[in-house]
C-alpha cells in the first residue's frame, strides 16, 4: 500500500521527503520552547484547519493560520497591551464561548485556568480560577448544567485535570458564569477524554493516573461524577487514553499508553456496560509512550491509531523519540510505521488534512527540540479515499442540501464550528432553512467504517 508517490515533486519543491511516505515542514520553532498543548480548529472560517498551541517555558499561547496548503503563519495571543504571558502555558482547547461566532480559547498554567475572548484577534482574559497547583490539562465540552448534566444547554464546559493537588474536575458554565462540580481524586492524573462507556447516551470521562497505573471511568449523575469502573489497574505510567469504538461493535473501547511500561495497547469493552475490558497489547518497544489518537488514517473503514515516544533523556540528549502509526488490517491486527524520529521529545499531535490532499497529515510539538513539526502525508491511504466520493450540494446553500455518495451512509452529524451537534439524521437530504446562517461541518460515517467530515456554508 505505500508506494512512492510525488518523490520528484517533493524533492523539487524542497521539501525534506522521510521514509518515502512524509514530507517534513517546520511550522515554528519561534516561541515554541516547551510546546507541549496542540489543538487544531477553522480558527478564521475559510474552509481549512488552522492549529493552536501552548508552550510551557514560553509561558505563550499562539495560533497558526494556514492558507489551506499547509503553509502556516504564526500570531502570538495578545491583548490591548500586548502578548498574554501564561506562566507554564501547557494546555490550550478552543470554542465559541460567547457565542458571536468566533472562536475563543481556553487555556491552563502554572496555577490559572482562564478562557480568552476573541475581540477581532486580539483577546481579553476571563479567569476562571485562579491560585491551582499545577492544571495540566483543559478539555471544553457541552455537558449541561449542574442540576440538569447530560443535557446539553449551549454553554461551553471545562474539564480540567490538576496534576499538584490529584483531581480532576469540570468548571460548569451559566453564561460565563463558573461553578466547579465534585472532584475526581486521581494520583498523579495525566490525560482526560471522553466516551459513553455504559452505553447509555451520556457522556462519560476517562482518566489515567500515572503514579498508580490505572484507567478509570466516570459517569455523569446529578452534581457530579462518579467511578463507572476500572479499566486496567496495572498499566505502567498510565498516561494518554481515548475512548471511542475501536472495533467497531457499537460500545466504546479505549486506546491507551503506559509512559513507563514503553506501551501501547487497546482495551475491549467486552459487555458494552463498561464492567469488563480485555487488553491488547499493540507495542512494547515504544519509549516513554505518551499520546496515543485513534482515526481511519489510511481510510480503508477500520480505525488506525496514531501515537507519540516521548523517549529517554540521556543527560543533554533524548533517544527513541517518534511519532508512529499503526495500521490496522481490519482485525485488529496492527503494523507499525515510523513517521517522523528526528525531534526530541514529541508530545500532543492533531490529525487532520492540512493541506487539501484528500489525505491525513499529522502535526506534533516536539517539545524538547522547542518546535512545531508538520509531516504531510504523500502516499498513505489515496486510492481508498478517492474511491468513496462524497458531494455535498449546493453548497452554500439556503433550503436543502442534498448527498450523494459511492458508499453506503449509516448516518450524519452536523455540527457548528465549536463542535456543537446541531442536527444527527439518516436524511441524504437536510432542511437547512431555519440554520443559523455561517460555516457547519457535516460528519458522514459510512456503514463500511469509515468516516468523512465536510464544510458547508448556510446564506
Amino acid at each position: 500500500m505505500i508506494k512512492k508517490l510525488l518523490f520528484g515533486l517533493l524533492m523539487f519543491s524542497g521539501l525534506s521527503v522521510f521514509a518515502q511516505n512524509f514530507s517534513k515542514i517546520i511550522v515554528s520553532n519561534n516561541q515554541t520552547a516547551g510546546i507541549y498543548g496542540l489543538l487544531q480548529k477553522d480558527l478564521d472560517n475559510d474552509g481549512d484547519l488552522d492549529l493552536m498551541s501552548a508552550s510551557q517555558t514560553d509561558n505563550t499561547l499562539a495560533y497558526y493560520i494556514n492558507d489551506g496548503t499547509g503553509n502556516f503563519t504564526q500570531h502570538i495571543l495578545s491583548d490591548a497591551n500586548g502578548y498574554i504571558n501564561l506562566p507554564g502555558a501547557i494546555s490550550i482547547d478552543g470554542a465559541d464561548f460567547d457565542n458571536d461566532g468566533d472562536i475563543d480559547f481556553a487555556a491552563c498554567g502554572t496555577s490559572d485556568l482562564i478562557w480568552y475572548e476573541n475581540q477581532g484577534g486580539t483577546f481579553t482574559p476571563h479567569v476562571i480560577e485562579s491560585g491551582l497547583n499545577n492544571p495540566l490539562q483543559v478539555r471544553l465540552y457541552d455537558l449541561g448544567t449542574l442540576t440538569d448534566p447530560g443535557t446539553p444547554d449551549g454553554d461551553i464546559d471545562v474539564g480540567v485535570l490538576i496534576s499538584g493537588e490529584n483531581y480532576a474536575t469540570v468548571y460548569m458554565n451559566d453564561n460565563n458564569n463558573f461553578s466547579r462540580m465534585n472532584l475526581i481524586s486521581i494520583n498523579n492524573p495525566k490525560y482526560l477524554h471522553g466516551g459513553d462507556f455504559d452505553s447509555n447516551g451520556t457522556d462519560d470521562l476517562v482518566i489515567t493516573s500515572y503514579t498508580d497505573n490505572t484507567i478509570k471511568w466516570y459517569k455523569l449523575g446529578s452534581w457530579g461524577f462518579t467511578t463507572g469502573g476500572t479499566i486496567v489497574s496495572n498499566f505502567g505510567g498510565a498516561f494518554g487514553v481515548e475512548g471511542g469504538d475501536l472495533d467497531l461493535d457499537n460500545d466504546d473501547d479505549i486506546v491507551a499508553t503506559a509512559f513507563t511500561g514503553n506501551e501501547i495497547a487497546w482495551f475491549e469493552n467486552t459487555d458494552g456496560t463498561g464492567t469488563n475490558f480485555t487488553k491488547h497489547s499493540i507495542d512494547t518497544n515504544l519509549t516513554g509512550a505518551s499520546y496515543v489518537h485513534w482515526v481511519d488514517f489510511d481510510g480503508d473503514g477500520d480505525k488506525d491509531f496514531i501515537a507519540s515516544a516521548y523517549g529517554t533523556d540521556n543527560g543533554s540528549t533524548t533517544t527513541g523519540h517518534e511519532v508512529v502509526y499503526y495500521e490496522n488490517d481490519g482485525n485488529m491486527n496492527f503494523t507499525k510505521i515510523v513517521v517522523d524520529n528526528t525531534e526530541a521529545g514529541p508530545a500532543n499531535f492533531v490529525v487532520a488534512d492540512f493541506n487539501g490532499d484528500g489525505t491525513l497529515d499529522i502535526a506534533y510539538a516536539a517539545s524538547k527540540s522547542n518546535k512545531l513539526v508538520l509531516m504531510l502525508n504523500n502516499t498513505l491511504g489515496i486510492e481508498t479515499y478517492r474511491k468513496n466520493t462524497l458531494k455535498l450540494y449546493p453548497n452554500p446553500a439556503t433550503d436543502w442540501i442534498h448527498i450523494t455518495s459511492t458508499q453506503a451512509v449509516q448516518k450524519i452529524k452536523i455540527l457548528d464550528l465549536t463542535g456543537r451537534k446541531v442536527l444527527e439524521t439518516k436524511s441524504l437530504q437536510i432542511d437547512v432553512s431555519k440554520f443559523n446562517k455561517g460555516y457547519y461541518l457535516m460528519q458522514v460515517f459510512f456503514v463500511s467504517g469509515q468516516e468523512k467530515v465536510q464544510k458547508f456554508l448556510v446564506r
